[in-house]
């Protein structure tokens, strides 16, 4: 009987369906743009702030977070690449931020589905477009670092007949990279999906709630972390000495 329920349940959820409009000939999600720009002007807002407020002293709350933070991504950035990879770090703190107030916005009660604020997330659009961001970046500072020779000579090594598999294997990256964040993301309001689609109006706000406070507090944070972590470490193959 649940197996049947949930089967139902399935069949009725729309995914993707949401608020849309036109642009140049492009459809565009009215609801994960709007988020995906609220989540860009709290990290810049934030870190405005920061900066105005900022202080030798004792330092605020708020400037306590961001050094924590900041902290822990320079420390990762020297421990992988040194201290030429300082100029990553702002980079890897702003995916972050961004990435994490993205995920947040999964945990606003809106009272509606599709909510009204989602995780921009959970649209592969925007996860693409990161990783490829992230992955045209580390190709540039390939090439600055080793020289268009080096560059394509690591494609090469550690033997010629391995180059069709590591050509493979950068195409694959920003693939992955989206896919994973993209992934735990959605799974996220898949679960929301069904726990709208069987449970009794009266009851959905309380499990709806318990979801949305682990999906918010742990899944978010860690998928924001392992992406500006996987983000380090593939400058680190292009800033590296050694190369590949």
């Amino acid at each position: 009987m649940i197996l049947a329920g949930l089967i139902a349940a399935a069949s009725d959820i729309k995914i993707g369906e949401g608020a849309t409009m036109r642009l140049f000939g492009l459809t565009i999600n009215t609801y994960d743009v709007l988020s995906t720009l609220i989540a860009a002007a709290l990290v810049l807002g934030i870190g405005l702030y920061v900066r105005i407020r900022i202080t030798a002293g004792v330092p605020g709350k708020l400037q306590l977070v961001f050094e924590t933070v900041s902290d822990a991504v320079s420390n990762q950035v020297e421990a992988s690449i040194g201290d030429r990879g300082r100029r990553i770090v702002p980079l890897a703190m702003t995916l972050f931020l961004l990435i994490l107030f993205c995920n947040w916005f999964e945990m606003v009660p809106t009272g509606h589905y599709p909510q009204y604020l989602p995780a921009p997330t959970g649209n592969v659009n925007l996860t693409y477009a990161l990783a490829l961001t992230v992955i045209i970046m580390v190709h540039t500072s390939w090439i600055a670092t080793k020289g268009v020779r080096g560059y394509f000579g690591h494609y090469f090594k550690p033997y010629w007949i391995l180059a069709p598999i590591n050509v493979i294997e950068e195409i694959a990256k920003p693939i992955t990279l989206a896919l994973r964040l993209f992934g735990n993301i959605f799974s996220g309001s898949i679960m929301l999906l069904l726990i709208w689609a069987l449970f009794p109006a009266f009851i959905i706000p309380i499990p709806s709630a318990i979801w949305k406070l682990f999906d918010g507090l742990f899944v978010g944070p860690v998928q924001a972390f392992i992406f500006s972590l996987l983000t380090i470490l593939y400058f680190e193959s292009a800033m590296s000495s050694e190369g590949h």
